[in-house]
């Protein structure tokens, strides 16, 4: 068993603590703010296992049963997953065949639950949607959305009492090396920490967690996502959607990357675009840039525009209420990144998630778990629940970024 320390309290360390402590390691996270301050508290939340690549299809199959069972693992706790389904909608410049061929890779993949509907179906489950310029969709109930605060909160403490220790609002500053290794972590209140094996699960701040330790540039860039929140329904909607049936929408995915979900009362919605801050820090995370906020002509408004066209009921809701916006940490394949750093023998990098860490986490404390286990780096990995195995190839920090994740929202 190995000493182990975690740098990162978002819900990848979280749950790489708690697997770790309950493998019989020794672990240390160490967060320099509070649990969660970073993207896990700040995401869109969404969990799906409708994904392009055979191993992510089956991670995420292991993760959505992992927070099913939530409670069974975390009695103390409460459910924390939302099984609402992801529904998304495909136009007619969607290749038919690759949508086909890729709902057929998810059910082989062990996604049995996916299917693909064609537009009269969709108009038959769905009839509050405009279907207009709609050809088909894929839909798979068995995804959803995850409550974050339940997940960092209730894992940390679940971590605790297998007696891993919990350092918050104290970060990392510097490491010390030896013979090739880092030794130990120095943090800002003075605190040294020695470890033998050393875990970097700072999402965005990545490369600068690798560089305190001397080791490599990591294919890790920063992108800004903005969520957007519009008051929700009051009362039955002309368009068909039922006051009652509001919070059971699913996440809708348009053929333009839009998406939006019911958030308590509310509608959150975003889109995919790409927007790269010259300088991510912890401080500037909720930072609105300039035209991304909810006045006429900015970003949200027509993001609301854009769902609209699919949800005709958005027109029966009342205003934009937030804008809230955080980082992604993306690779050039959108695939994450696991494994051993090479310059520093002992560091073990978990990132590069691309805006799927939340839905990832259990799957990748498996792989953290799996890496401090056998000290090196590993080929693949045998899932529980009879899953089957999964190539960790395409994860690997030196890969060629052939194998690209195009379900990215």
């Amino acid at each position: 068993m190995k000493n182990v320390i975690i740098i990162g309290g978002g819900v990848t360390g979280v749950l790489s603590a708690w697997e770790l402590a309950r493998a019989g390691h020794a672990v240390t996270l160490v967060e320099a703010r509070s649990l969660g301050s970073g993207s896990s508290s700040r995401s869109a939340a969404g969990i799906r296992a409708q994904f392009g690549l055979p191993s992510t299809v089956r991670g995420l199959v292991y993760a959505e049963r992992f927070y099913a069972g939530w409670t069974e693992r975390f009695p103390q706790s409460q459910p924390c997953f939302k099984q609402n389904g992801y529904l998304f909608l495909k136009d007619y410049a969607a290749d038919p065949g690759a949508v086909r061929e890729t709902v057929e890779l998810q059910r082989a993949a062990g996604l049995a639950e996916v299917e693909l509907l064609d537009k009269a179906e969709v108009d038959r489950r769905w009839p509050f949607l405009d279907t207009t310029g709609v050809a088909a969709a894929t839909w798979c109930p068995r995804d959803g959305f995850l409550f974050p605060a339940i997940i960092y909160q209730d894992g940390a403490e679940a971590a605790r009492a297998l007696g891993a220790a919990i350092i918050q609002n104290d970060p990392v500053v510097g490491a010390e090396m030896s013979g090739g290794q880092a030794a130990a972590v120095r943090l800002s209140s003075g605190r040294r920490i020695e470890g033998e094996v050393f875990v970097n699960a700072t999402g965005f701040l990545a490369n600068a967690t690798s560089k305190l330790f001397g080791g490599r540039e990591l294919p890790v860039k920063v992108e800004r996502r903005y969520l957007y929140f519009l008051a929700g329904l009051q009362a039955d909607s002309e368009w068909g959607l039922d006051l009652g049936e509001f919070p059971r929408l699913p996440m809708i995915v348009t053929p333009t990357g839009a998406y939006a979900r019911p958030e308590n009362a509310q509608l959150m919605m975003g889109r995919l675009q790409f927007a790269r801050p010259a300088a991510p820090t912890l401080d500037n995370q909720d930072e609105v840039e300039p035209g991304f906020g909810l006045g006429l002509g900015e970003y949200g408004p027509a993001v609301r525009k854009d769902i609209a066209q699919v949800l005709p009921a958005v027109e029966d809701m009342g205003r934009l209420t937030a804008v809230t916006t955080g980082f992604y940490d993306t690779t050039p394949d959108h695939n994450p990144l696991f494994g051993y750093d090479g310059k520093i023998e002992n560091l073990v990098h978990a990132v590069g998630l691309s805006g799927h860490g939340l839905m990832h986490a259990p799957f990748s404390a498996l792989i953290v778990a799996q890496l401090v286990g056998r000290g090196r780096d590993v080929a693949s990995l045998e899932l529980p629940f009879g899953l089957g195995p999964v190539d960790l190839g395409i994860y690997a920090l030196d890969r060629v970024f052939t194998q690209s994740e195009g379900m990215v929202i």
